[in-house]
């Protein structure tokens, strides 16, 4: 097991990654011994109601539950969480946890429901070891590390989710201040969710945030997101292997790190391989609308850039690493009918070195 990297540019403190997350998670005692039907419960549906009781047999709207945690305790694979409207002040542990053959869906019933933290939890739910686990219309907001944290898991749903104001001071040293952490997980679909206001609010050196962040992605979908006023990053691949970020708009994001001697992006590609960034609206950015990186020298290839509007931004592109004045070869970075223009610094900016090899920037 090794541990990575992140991705943010040189002297950034290192990142965990998911194995040494669920350690840290252990250590700390998250877990609490409350995993999904951890009382021998079957797959039916469980309602969760601000006026519930959790003595109650939570199978109706009448009878629901008053939390969140006492649902996932009874909840199988194949059955459903229906929260109903309300404030929850709490968070949600889903370890070791599903079915691939039958999802297990957290979801708002009759509404938005909101989860909020008080800024005194670290995340509205911790998905980590799990399979097929579904979170759809909710609203997340004042979690310390992120909205959401999702590490060795597949197939995992993220939609219709409303992510604001999460992050402002991360407590942990792999967190930055994200709204959507994704880490080490393969089949993961986030989608036509609302990121907006995350991010660090006392920037630390080499520290900044990320609407949505993700390392090591396989077979994964980022779409038809709106990513807006984040401190920090729009949307971050790092080592992605199979990724589609498509029909996202990433506007007014706070990216400049320019301090530490690094930016962040509107979208973020670094390490990996065929990833496709596909008719993405980049805009009014202050940083590079789009950023492609070799940071940690891994000789990434595939990438397509197709049909994206970047404008409005310091920069249109901003390419660095690949040993190069200009674009990369084809097979490594492939780039149709985009509109890259408008940008008040600089539409395409290309550096050659910043961590010529062999060091990698965070080494």
């Amino acid at each position: 097991m090794t541990s990575g990297i992140s991705l943010h540019r040189p002297c950034r403190l290192p990142r965990v990654t998911g194995i040494l997350l669920v350690v840290f998670l252990a250590q700390v005692g998250c877990w609490g011994g409350q995993g999904i039907g951890s009382d021998g419960a079957d797959a039916a549906n469980y309602y969760v109601s601000v006026q519930g009781n959790d003595n109650a047999d939570g199978q109706t709207p009448e009878t629901a539950f008053r939390t969140i945690g006492r649902a996932l305790e009874r909840v199988q694979p194949g059955g459903t969480v229906l929260i109903l409207p309300g404030t929850y002040y709490e968070t949600g542990y889903l370890e070791g946890q599903g079915n691939p053959e039958a999802p297990l869906t957290i979801r708002g019933h009759g509404g938005t429901p909101k989860l909020d933290g008080q800024n005194t939890r670290d995340a509205a739910f911790w998905i980590i070891e799990s399979a097929s686990i579904v979170l759809e219309d909710l609203e997340i907001t004042g979690y310390t590390d992120a909205g959401i944290v999702v590490s060795l898991s597949s197939r995992i749903t993220l939609r219709r989710l409303t992510v604001h104001h999460n992050g402002s001071q991360p407590e942990t040293d792999w967190a930055e201040g994200y709204g959507i952490h994704v880490d080490e997980s393969r089949h993961v679909a986030i989608e036509a969710n609302q990121v907006f206001a995350n991010g660090p609010r006392s920037r630390l050196p080499g520290r900044l945030g990320t609407g949505i962040n993700t390392f090591r992605l396989q077979d994964a979908v980022i779409s038809n997101n709106q990513v807006v006023e984040n401190i920090g990053g729009g949307i971050l691949v790092e080592d992605g292997v199979d990724v589609l970020v498509q029909g996202n708009e990433i506007r007014l994001n706070d990216l400049d790190a320019s301090a530490d001697g690094w930016w962040d992006g509107g979208i973020w590609l670094d390490g990996g391989q065929r990833i496709a960034v596909r008719d993405n609206t980049i805009e009014m950015n202050a940083g590079p609308g789009i950023e492609v990186s070799d940071e940690d020298h891994q000789q990434p290839y595939g990438y397509v850039l197709e049909n994206n509007i970047s404008t409005g931004n310091y920069y249109g592109i901003y390419i660095w690493n690949f040993g190069t004045t200009g674009f990369p070869p084809e097979n490594i970075l492939r780039l149709v009918n985009n509109q890259i223009s408008g940008n008040a610094w600089r539409d395409v900016w290309i550096v050659p070195w910043n961590c010529p090899p062999p060091d990698p920037c965070g080494g």
